[in-house]
């Protein structure tokens, strides 16, 4: 569907405007294809890191605002619990991008 959108509707877009839009629609729908591709996979890393700090009840999103809770309470400034919450977000973030934008990850884990 993306290549549809690239070969065929940017080119017989007629104006500038036009053709950044199929761009862009060309763009959410690779994003959602990826993070369709992702979804189960995401939560079971997520759900390891969680393991890992010590998170083991409640659902995802009660689990995220928990460790926000200690984070801003001060409990993960040090030793093992900082070690997690840096591995934590270090993991959430690279897998935001790669559904996001994985070119990105490239770039800088290349660097």
């Amino acid at each position: 569907m993306c290549g549809y959108i690239e070969a065929e509707v940017v080119p017989a877009a007629s104006g500038r405007r036009a053709r950044f839009r199929a761009l862009i629609a060309a763009n959410v729908l690779r994003i959602a294809l990826r993070e369709l591709a992702a979804g189960a996979a995401d939560d079971a890393a997520e759900e390891a890191l969680f393991e890992a700090l010590g998170l083991r009840e409640g659902t995802l999103g009660e689990r995220r605002r928990e460790l926000s809770r200690r984070i801003r309470a001060g409990e993960c400034d040090e030793g093992p619990a900082r070690d997690g919450a840096l591995a934590y977000a270090r993991e959430s973030v690279r897998r935001k991008l790669a559904v996001a934008n994985p070119r990105f990850i490239v770039r800088v884990e290349g660097a």
